[in-house]
């Protein structure tokens, strides 16, 4: 039987661009505040040109916004012959700065009322390669879990973020119903592991993949429901 929901986060149950925006430029202001010439040195073509290069070094660093991001910014700093100690500790500090922000999404208006839907029958997590705590937004409290992918070393569609949440829920991915916007990272991811996708699809998007959608989170609880009695 169906128990357990995973959820997708950013552009599935919130808007993340205010907070990504606010977050950046926190992240900048507090490096300009240490190094005044940063700002002036760096354009954002620079930034984006030195974001290109450490993903050609090290390809296996994308599913890890947060190591990108600080690597980033360390990169940078050693450009500024800063010592690689000292850069370290800046780019941390400034990563720091940019999470203070991080955590205030706009939720969709349907969120809440879905979760508190959902969450009194199934157990609720989060499985997400992005950075932000759900713990720290208005909806913690429907969630049993998180699992974040820069913590867990593994990011969608590898299966191996799935597994690892079943295997700290002690649940099968045949108990689970995965509901996201991607059809390429929580879709296919979903399906890589074994897992019953939905997929969050209000743009209404060519389903390629042909599997079980909804148009707005409102329809969530009853295609559960549908799912979970099939199952």
């Amino acid at each position: 039987m169906i128990t357990t929901l995973s959820f997708d986060l950013d552009d599935t149950l919130w808007d993340p661009r205010p907070a990504l925006i606010a977050a950046d430029k926190a992240q900048w202001l507090a490096l300009a505040q240490r190094y005044p010439d940063l700002t002036e040195r760096f354009t954002r073509d620079q930034i984006f040109v030195c974001r290109k290069q450490i993903l050609t070094d090290a390809p296996s660093i994308v599913g890890d916004v947060t190591a990108l991001r600080i690597e980033v910014m360390y990169r940078l700093l050693l450009s500024l012959d800063i010592a690689p100690a000292e850069a370290d500790e800046s780019a941390r500090m400034a990563f720091e700065a940019f999470m203070a922000k991080r955590n205030d999404v706009i939720l969709f208006q349907e969120t809440i009322p879905m979760l508190e839907s959902v969450s009194e029958s199934y157990t609720v997590v989060a499985i997400t390669n992005g950075n932000a705590d759900v713990f720290k937004t208005g909806i913690g409290p429907y969630f049993d879990l998180s699992i974040r992918a820069d913590e867990a070393g593994i990011a969608k569609p590898d299966r191996g973020i799935f597994d690892l949440t079943w295997e700290k829920l002690g649940c099968q991915s045949s108990d689970v119903i995965h509901i996201g916007d991607s059809l390429e990272n929580d879709v296919q991811g979903a399906i890589n592991a074994g897992v019953t996708p939905i997929w969050y699809n209000p743009d209404k998007e060519q389903n390629t993949l042909g599997v079980n959608e909804v148009g707005a989170l409102s329809e969530l609880p009853s295609m559960i429901q549908q799912l979970s009695n099939r199952h």
